[in-house]
């Protein structure tokens, strides 16, 4: 009989491979962000929590289908990026390929150990107030795990929004984190040799400015990151974006009508930048390529 898997990773062990530091894939170089204590660790044990997705009230026969689901969907998101993301100068995405990848993107701050806390331990009063006409007994953690449950079946924000068990407010969120009240397009960037993003156990890191939210980044290798931007968020002040409004350009249309997608290059204070917001954010360590860090 197989054995039900015990280890639930909010970050993907796909995208956690390519931060390996050694040829077997299989450890990472980990910073602690309390004790700046730096340890080389087995990716099975790196952001990850026991028995996170496990669900006995929905489903009663296969506890750990949530974690089943999210394996498959990770499976399909991790050839995309594979294949394309990780090497390509000019990536052409299709549109069930995009829109798929921003549901996968989306779906990522709702999946992680932060999100549970939210709906467990540390919900506020105005949220049980909010959610508890969706959840009668206030089992908060169940409302999580059931709409999880619904969303990683999903592989478009039409799916999600045509969905009859997905909640309403699940359904808002996504589509705030999807496109928000206006379109959103994908962004690579890349690094210099030499430099290099860090991985945290927050996953995207938000950027906003004057609470108007601006892009999120993804890290999917030290080389490279994902960035989700809101259409126009190039015409943000400098000094708000940090970025350069060059890096922002809209993905052109080829002529069977997927989208074109040119990586940028960043500089390394943008980097660092983007490193800075990593680390603060996280919770309780960070992950990266080389040994050679500032503690």
């Amino acid at each position: 009989m197989q054995k039900e898997p015990i280890r639930h990773h909010y970050i993907p062990q796909f995208i956690l491979r390519n931060f390996a530091c050694d040829n077997g894939k299989k450890l990472v170089w980990y910073c602690d962000k309390e004790s700046r204590i730096i340890s080389q660790r087995n990716i099975c044990e790196v952001f990850m929590e026991r028995n996170l997705y496990r669900d006995e009230i929905n489903y009663t026969e296969k506890p750990v289908q949530i974690e089943h689901d999210l394996s498959i969907y990770e499976r399909e998101v991790a050839e995309i990026i594979k294949s394309k993301f990780l090497k390509s100068r000019r990536i052409e995405l299709t549109v069930p390929e995009e829109d798929m990848l921003k549901l996968f993107f989306a779906i990522m701050s709702f999946r992680g150990i932060n999100a549970k806390r939210q709906f467990g331990d540390n919900i506020t009063k105005e949220s049980k107030d909010f959610y508890k006409y969706y959840q009668e007994n206030e089992d908060f953690e169940d409302f999580w795990k059931r709409n999880l449950g619904y969303l990683v079946k999903c592989r478009s924000m039409k799916e999600v929004a045509n969905h009859p068990e997905i909640d309403p407010p699940r359904k808002l969120f996504m589509k705030r984190d999807v496109d928000w009240v206006i379109k959103k397009y994908f962004v690579i960037v890349e690094t210099k040799e030499g430099d290099g993003f860090i991985l945290g156990d927050c996953y995207p890191i938000a950027m906003s400015g004057d609470n108007i939210p601006m892009y999120d980044v993804f890290p999917i290798s030290p080389d490279r990151a994902i960035i989700l931007a809101c259409l126009g968020v190039d015409a943000t002040p400098r000094h708000v974006l940090t970025l350069r409004p060059g890096v922002f350009d809209i993905p052109q249309p080829s002529n069977n009508g997927n989208s074109v997608i040119i990586t940028k290059r960043l500089l390394l204070d943008e980097v660092q930048y983007i490193n800075r917001e990593i680390e603060k954010h996280s919770r309780k360590g960070f992950v990266f390529l080389k040994k050679e860090i500032e503690t």
